[in-house]
């Protein structure tokens, strides 16, 4: 079809769409399209700012698994090569990750409840500098195609300093649901 139509329409349409591409971005919230790069070291860096309190409301479709909204705290340690998150802390249901570099991965280790410990390591080709994707690297104490754990996991960094971290959770080798954390920090 492009060969019948002539230059000067074919130009017409290269206009048009450059016109569109021009105007678009003003429609588009820039951090929804930015795919520059995720190295492990940057998106580190970005995780180790979250060291503090934070305010958890959740949302999921089981909710009676989880204590009602709490608080969620995140402190480096091994002079900053790691960031341990505490969720629910001092509670029946407190859980631990920790996030490390490894070469040029970026790894977590997520300690559950469920008295497993998947681990996690990012996938920088489909994370952004806004939104980190984690999957699922094999864990511990767990047999995927059976056991229930914790599958994946997103962070979402809003550009009003809240973070949302969608926790999938698998069972019998399918997706059982997503749990959603959605974090403000506390005041000091």
């Amino acid at each position: 079809m492009l060969h019948q139509l002539g230059i000067k329409t074919l130009t017409a349409l290269s206009a048009l769409a450059l016109g569109t591409l021009m105007i678009a971005p003003a429609t588009v919230r820039s951090d929804d399209n930015d795919k520059t790069p995720v190295t492990a070291k940057s998106a580190f860096t970005q995780l180790k700012t979250m060291a503090g309190t934070w305010k958890n409301k959740i949302s999921d479709a089981h909710e009676h698994e989880h204590p009602d909204d709490g608080k969620v705290i995140y402190h480096l340690t091994g002079a900053g090569s790691a960031l341990v998150e505490t969720d629910f802390p001092e509670s029946n249901h407190e859980m631990v990750s920790v996030y490390h570099l490894d070469g040029e991965d970026l790894r977590m280790t997520h300690y559950c409840a469920a008295g497993n410990q998947p681990r996690l390591k990012l996938d920088r080709a489909s994370s952004t500098p806004t939104r980190f994707v984690f999957v699922f690297d094999g864990g511990t104490n767990l047999d995927p195609a059976k056991d229930r754990h914790i599958h994946a996991m997103t962070m979402t960094f809003g550009k009003d300093g809240k973070v949302d971290c969608a926790w999938e959770g698998y069972m019998a080798g399918k997706k059982a649901g997503t749990t959603h954390f959605q974090l403000s920090r506390s005041k000091p």
